[in-house]
């Protein structure tokens, strides 16, 4: 069906790209979407969406909240828990690999739900190709 929508919007005048990743990966990537109707909310819709990050070699001293390890394209490479670090030690050196993550499109409730079964106090929302998004915050 999707051609031949997509065809009559052309014809129409409108620029058509056929997306072949799908409706979820979309929802993944955290990109913008509309609903016809009210829906259950989403962990992006909670996520802060400025969390303090740092490159890999970033010096790092002391920290008072967790700092999220990114690359040059905001690529979720670990994090650096906190703690009262000497100066000139760099964030690949203390860094934490691999924290758990959860996609844009995660349904809220049952999210902070699991959270507050498991004891975790924040997630990390990042992109199916694992580019950080946000941090949803347990209440």
């Amino acid at each position: 069906m999707s051609p031949r929508a997509a065809w009559r919007l052309e014809r129409f005048g409108f620029e058509v790209y056929d997306y072949a990743a799908g409706k979820v990966d979309w929802l993944a990537a955290g990109l913008p979407t509309m609903r016809a109707e009210p829906s259950e909310r989403r962990a992006l819709e909670r996520a802060d969406l400025n969390p303090t990050t740092c490159s890999p070699e970033a010096a790092v001293g002391t920290i008072s909240a967790t700092v999220l390890v990114v690359n040059e394209q905001r690529v979720l490479l670990g994090r650096v828990p906190p703690g009262d670090y000497p100066p000139t030690t760099r964030a690949e050196q203390l860094m934490e690999p691999g924290p758990q993550t959860v996609r844009a499109h995660e349904p809220l409730d049952a999210l902070v739900e699991r959270m507050s079964k498991r004891g975790v106090e924040e997630i990390v929302v990042t992109t199916p190709e694992g580019r950080l998004l946000g941090v949803v915050r347990r209440p």
